[in-house]
């Protein structure tokens, strides 16, 4: 008889031991559940996706003292801006899609004096791009640069370094 007690005691004490661990389980999962919905709530979207300039891309145009811009390091592979027709136009790829872009405002004259500050702002309907960097050097009718491009698409931006060269 004390045996069939002491077993039911062994029983009731891991009835009540497995439902404390289920009823915290159950808290656990639904505190990190509400976090994790409260989180996607005020997280920023992601920023738009920065494409590579092919040849094609700016055929349409002449070349005429214009602009190049590379993701990173200039190495002929990475060119993310581009401007054309006396740099009157600007070229990007932006989520996948070729976009147009024509500069905000007139350009800003540059001496082209090593650590100057150039900014200039590119927009069409949708999409804004800053280029915003500084004057590393220059050479051979032309200014060269470092610095960032960012771009906005509704409300999504993006930065990445740039290094490039504008001139003749």
């Amino acid at each position: 008889m004390i045996a069939l007690v002491n077993n039911r005691r062994q029983v009731k004490a891991v009835a009540i031991r497995e439902a404390i661990i289920t009823v915290g389980m159950s808290l656990m999962l639904s505190v990190s559940s509400s976090t994790a919905a409260d989180e996607s709530i005020h997280k920023s979207p992601v920023g738009p996706s920065v494409g590579t300039l092919r040849d094609e891309h700016l055929k349409s145009l002449p070349y005429m003292c214009e602009c190049e811009f590379y993701r990173g390091l200039i190495n002929g592979e990475t060119l993310v801006f581009a401007t054309r027709n006396e740099r009157g136009v600007g070229f990007a790829v932006v989520d996948g899609k070729l976009v147009t872009l024509q500069r905000e405002g007139r350009p800003t004259a540059t001496l082209c004096r090593k650590n100057v500050r150039y900014q200039e702002r590119w927009i069409n309907s949708k999409t804004a791009i800053v280029l915003d960097q500084r004057v590393t050097g220059s050479g051979a009718d032309s200014c060269w640069y470092k610095g960032k491009l960012s771009i906005t698409v509704d409300g999504r931006m993006v930065s990445i370094p740039i290094s490039g060269a504008c001139g003749c």
